[in-house]
């Protein structure tokens, strides 16, 4: 029997939380949540769970049923990974695009758009969260 290398703590939450079977997935907000985690810090998770500790999870992006789950049949081991190959493809054709766009056309779209948001003030949160204390002081 192979020797199972400790899972760090989180690591540990998270793999509890992922059920067998794609009928029940889990979402990723759910497993953010659940772990006390960032969106950053759980794809770093998810992808080491899987390259570095052998650990078979698969996702399911589609409209109505997503989220992740470990497959309890060949079947769903299949699906999960038509889906990892569908959003590598899409990447591979977005790259492409990246690689051989235009850059003068794309300057030429920045320069017309961004006339636009130049007449529109720009509310960061930041600049919100000041501006309403310093409203509340200024009352007081």
């Amino acid at each position: 029997m192979k020797k199972f290398d400790e899972l760090p703590e989180k690591y540990q939450l998270i793999l509890s939380a992922i059920p067998i079977g794609s009928a029940t997935m889990i979402s990723k907000d759910e497993l953010v949540n659940l772990g006390g985690i960032t969106n950053r810090e759980f794809y770093h998770i998810i992808n080491d769970l899987i390259m570095r500790y052998g650990i078979v999870i698969c996702s399911s992006r589609d409209s109505t049923h997503s989220g992740y789950y470990i497959p309890e049949t060949e079947e769903e081991r299949i699906n999960g990974i038509r889906s990892l190959e569908e959003q590598a493809n899409t990447m591979m054709l977005r790259a492409n695009k990246v690689r051989n766009g235009d850059l003068t056309v794309t300057h030429a779209y920045k320069e017309k758009y961004s006339k636009t948001l130049a007449n529109r003030p720009i509310q960061t949160r930041f600049k919100f969260d000041f501006e309403r204390r310093t409203k509340t002081k200024q009352r007081k």
